[in-house]
């Protein structure tokens, strides 16, 4: 028969339902939503680490208190599994409590019982055994943000196809939260009850708007990928995306991620919009806590920071913000004699037209692009520019950021940027090339961060962001709109 798990909005105000219906609401402004198993967690740090054989007899006493006599793994079964397959037993870490929880699966051909007694190195289905959390922790939703983790870190990674489980009635809103399938009754019974076959096929990907001016479908879309795989195939899922940047990650901790970004044509050292897309994420999945503050460490642009804020800028006070600290890219000023005359066609500067050059500049390697102020523009969205020239010359590295000040009301500035030679003729809006313009900014309106600039990026989809310098960091802010998520099915082992 078929298992088909209701989910239904809760009204506002009304008791609090079975976790079975509520849903993760989806295509608006991000926000963060409690959904299934949920209860404030944000007062709770967690982790997931490798299972040491000191973590044992700890994890045997919660396995015999989680599960009747008849169901519970034995002491022998758990040590077998520790001691054949320890690259799947992971151990839930909660405060001070070193062993929380844990997650313990092994390799098999089939999700048969006898299969999953034996662990078999090279089995294509990762079958989990057990998901337990302490009594004191459950129902916080630190069992689906474990998962999820766990999905994160094992998925089509040393030859796993599939991630599969059984899972009584009960628990199936569980397993549903944190991405698996509910395949039908199982053949595998343990005890009275029946059980159900679950599976989560492929790697998670989502997509969101960036800094959008107007909710979903404007602003800067990026995909999310939440682990690193072969750069080979990073770069094809990128290609094969066709946005401007899609963001891969790799937990390093409970808030802490490695962050690597592609476009269609080549991994680039800093993207500010795939962050704020990739904070999003991590937050509206519940992969992290509400209040945390995220760390993403680049390969070559250092740490960055991204924290959820209210009231930033919004009219209300009540859309939810994200916050970015990233490295102010000094500006060095590129004299007009040395920027060709083909270029400075390019973007409207003609001899004796209205348009003028009021200052050229390049950043630093991590944002090397050409910036260029312009004067007389009357309205840089419909400003012609030839993306022909600007992808074959030599002056530029990475793009070229071509600014203004703004007419529009309650705006400071406003730009555009092009980056042919990265596959992105035009991009819809640009996170780091703010952190050039933004301290150019407060120095020609004279701010010096005394308050947030408003900065309005011209493309046709638009972009709205609120910046200001504190030292040496570039704070940027922004929304974004989660539009939809997805799997990934393209193996990397069949590249």
């Amino acid at each position: 028969r078929d298992v088909r798990i209701r989910r239904m909005r809760m009204r506002r105000g009304s008791p609090q339902q079975h976790p079975k219906t509520t849903a993760p609401p989806r295509g608006r402004l991000f926000s963060l939503v409690s959904w299934c198993f949920v209860a404030a967690t944000s007062a709770l740090r967690m982790d997931l680490r490798p299972t040491t054989q000191a973590d044992l007899s700890k994890i045997v006493a919660l396995e015999a208190a989680s599960y009747p006599a008849d169901e519970a793994a034995s002491p022998a079964s758990l040590a077998y599994r520790l001691e054949h397959a320890p690259a799947y037993f992971r151990t839930i870490v909660v405060d001070d409590d070193d062993v929380a929880g844990f997650i313990c699966g092994t390799r098999c051909d089939a999700l048969t019982e006898e299969a999953m007694k034996t662990h078999a190195p090279e089995g294509p289905i990762l079958a989990i055994h057990s998901v337990v959390v302490a009594p004191a922790y459950r129902r916080k939703g630190l069992a689906a943000r474990a998962l999820r983790w766990y999905r994160d870190e094992h998925a089509f990674s040393g030859g796993v196809r599939s991630i599969k489980l059984i899972a009584k009635a009960e628990l199936l809103a569980l397993y549903v939260s944190a991405g698996f399938r509910v395949d039908g009754p199982s053949a595998i019974q343990h005890g009275k009850d029946a059980w159900f076959d679950c599976s989560a096929e492929g790697l998670e990907m989502v997509q969101l708007d960036a800094f959008p001016p107007a909710g979903a479908f404007s602003g800067n879309p990026a995909a999310v990928v939440f682990s690193h795989r072969s750069d080979d195939w990073m770069a094809k899922v990128a290609n094969e995306n066709n946005l401007s940047e899609s963001a891969f990650l790799s937990r390093l901790g409970p808030s802490k991620y490695a962050i690597r970004w592609w476009t269609p044509g080549r991994e680039v050292d800093l993207c500010g919009h795939a962050t704020l897309a990739a904070a999003a994420a991590l937050f509206e999945t519940r992969r992290v806590a509400d209040d945390a503050v995220l760390e993403f460490e680049t390969r070559r642009a250092g740490s960055l920071r991204v924290s959820k804020v209210r009231n930033g800028g919004d009219d209300d006070g009540t859309a939810p913000w994200l916050s970015m600290d990233f490295p102010t890219g000094p500006l060095t000023e590129v004299p007009r004699d040395e920027i060709p005359a083909a270029m400075l066609r390019a973007v409207g500067i003609q001899e004796n037209g209205p348009v003028s050059l009021a200052f050229a500049g390049k950043g630093p390697p991590s944002v090397p692009d050409v910036f260029i102020h312009l004067e007389g523009v009357e309205d840089l969205a419909s400003a012609p520019v030839d993306i022909g020239v600007l992808a074959t010359n030599d002056l530029v590295d990475r793009g070229v950021i071509v600014t203004c000040a703004s007419k529009r009301p309650g705006v400071d500035f406003e730009s555009r940027f092009f980056a042919p030679k990265y596959g992105v003729q035009e991009d819809p809006v640009t996170g780091s090339a703010h952190t050039l313009l933004t301290a150019y900014w407060e120095s020609v309106l004279g701010t010096n961060g005394e308050r947030p600039l408003v900065a309005h990026q011209a493309s046709k989809r638009g972009g709205k962001l609120r910046v200001r310098t504190e030292g040496d960091r570039t704070i940027i802010q922004g929304q974004a709109a989660f539009v939809f998520d997805a799997r990934l099915f393209a193996h990397p082992d069949d590249l």
